[in-house]
């Protein structure tokens, strides 16, 4: 089973959009499920009209330094059985629309858990 959720979310910060999609398995000794996020915030904006303007201020955000981190979890319940995995990627792009330039950070999270189905006796 495969859902697609988008949400915009509107509360204290309107520039916050984000994108779920889920994907649900299941095999025959366990329990996959799979939930992949990703988040966009605008960071900054800049309006020019000039184009070199706009490559210069790109320019000068990058070189302050535009990071992508990647952070990887492992969890495991021996109670419960469950295995979780979770991968985090954060970082940075900029998008150019007509005359404005946006600094646009993303997050994407890939969560993938893993249940032992217990067998009846």
């Amino acid at each position: 089973m495969k859902e697609l959720f988008y949400k915009s979310k509107l509360g204290d910060n309107p520039r916050k959009s984000e994108i779920s999609i889920e994907e649900i398995s299941a095999r025959s000794r366990n329990k996959v499920s799979k939930k992949w996020m990703c988040k966009y915030f605008i960071k900054e904006r800049f309006t020019s009209e000039n184009k070199q303007v706009i490559k210069e201020w790109i320019r000068a955000k990058t070189d302050e330094g535009t990071k992508r981190d990647c952070h990887i979890l492992r969890h495991v319940d021996t109670r419960t059985g469950e295995n979780k995995i979770i991968c985090k990627i954060l970082g940075e792009i900029f998008v150019v629309s007509r005359h404005t330039a946006y600094r646009i950070m993303y997050l994407n999270e890939l969560k993938i858990t893993i249940d032992q189905i217990k067998e009846k006796a």
